[in-house]
């Protein structure tokens, strides 16, 4: 006899849905297979991730530097600051090795707590960002207050009473984001889209908020992801069996995706529902040291070409484009952080020997927070140039 041959079929989560309810009405079922060719068009996906996380980069630490673009904001910009400090970095490691374990085994009942808190987050994240914005455009809006809330109400989600009509546009827009992504975050054609909306104000607004104060501080945090990144998706398989970092990113098997991503809809997928897929951590991260360079540069009246945040958003393009031929080549999920953690520390670190600015710019002071005493300000601080 001959040996036999099963074929096996592809669909995405929302047909897979609708046939499960057809046959719950009892409806007759027809499917076709044809032959498919392998298309190289998903190549350009990976690229359109990678254009959107070096655009990201860039933006949130053009962000960042508010307080030097508008001096006269300063202070209330650094009131919202919260400055890295140098055990952070192994903090990310413990909580977030404890998190990765805990949700590897309670996935099918934590999933749903991470899709709110997601969801709830684009509230705030709006807020922040959108407010500004209207405010600028239409000054009145900030001026007339809409509403008030209850001392109790606005005590327990840690709001300010009033509000304007600024404050009261951006919470609806953010609100209305939150309640499309929980009803239609498992759409194929739109809801990557909702996700990253609420993702991209999500990694502005950690840029925005969080400051590294030194290239020391700095090193340690990416030194401590780096080795992180490679233990949970490479090394966790021998005490786990599987991969936690893909398991977690993927879901777990309960159907659902994990939002801490940015997805791109594959090119050239006529099944639909495959995406490329991006870690926000591995945009938040770097991201800090990008902003940290951008802060040094114009502090210090430096040149584009000559600073050190060009170098480093080159370095975490080449880091990124290495990932995607790791991933190509290997066909199994990479740490991103092992190629981009060095593409953006090694150049700065060797641009500031070079300069001689090595230990000025491991040594600075640049946390929202008054320099410490018997600090040096590194030469020309005193003069923030736009």
């Amino acid at each position: 006899a001959g040996t036999p041959q099963i074929s096996a079929l592809s669909i995405s989560k929302n047909s897979g849905r609708q046939i499960l309810m057809a046959l719950d009405r009892g409806d007759l079922i027809v499917a076709g297979c044809w032959f498919h060719e392998k298309a190289y068009w998903d190549l350009a996906s990976e690229g359109l991730v990678g254009l959107l996380a070096v655009s990201l980069v860039m933006l949130g630490a053009w962000h960042s530097v508010e307080d030097l673009r508008r001096p006269e904001s300063r202070a209330s910009f650094n009131e919202e600051v919260f400055a890295v400090e140098e055990s952070s970095g192994f903090q990310f490691v413990f909580f977030g090795s404890v998190m990765l374990t805990v949700l590897f085994f309670l996935m099918k009942y934590l999933i749903y707590v991470l899709l709110f808190l997601f969801a709830t987050g684009a509230v705030s994240t709006t807020t922040m960002l959108l407010e500004p914005i209207l405010a600028g455009w239409f000054p009145a809006l900030r001026a007339q207050k809409a509403c008030s809330l209850p001392k109790r109400l606005a005590n327990l989600f840690g709001v300010a009473q009033d509000h304007s009509w600024a404050d009261a546009i951006s919470e609806c827009i953010g609100g209305a984001l939150s309640i499309s992504f929980l009803l239609f975050r498992n759409n194929d054609k739109f809801g990557w889209f909702l996700q990253d909306a609420i993702a991209i104000m999500l990694l502005l607004t950690i840029q925005r908020t969080l400051r590294l104060p030194n290239l020391k501080t700095g090193t340690l945090l990416l030194v401590c992801s780096f080795f992180f990144d490679i233990f949970w998706v490479f090394l966790s398989p021998m005490i786990f069996k599987k991969s936690v970092m893909i398991e977690v990113a993927t879901g777990g098997g309960t159907g659902q995706s994990v939002p801490m991503v940015l997805k791109i809809p594959s090119f050239g997928d006529e099944i639909g529902g495959n995406f490329k897929i991006l870690g926000l951590g591995d945009i938040a991260i770097p991201g800090l040291l990008i902003s940290l360079l951008l802060r040094h540069d114009l502090t210090r009246g430096s040149t584009l070409c000559c600073g050190y945040f060009t170098a480093g958003v080159i370095g975490y393009a080449v880091g990124l484009l290495a990932t995607f031929i790791s991933l190509y080549l290997m066909k199994h999920g990479q740490p991103a952080l092992l190629f981009l953690v060095p593409g953006t520390l090694l150049p700065t670190c060797i641009i500031a020997l070079c300069k001689g600015e090595l230990g000025q710019l491991w040594r600075a002071s640049y946390g929202p927070e008054p320099a410490p005493e018997g600090y040096t300000n590194l030469p020309d601080e005193g003069q923030e140039q736009i």
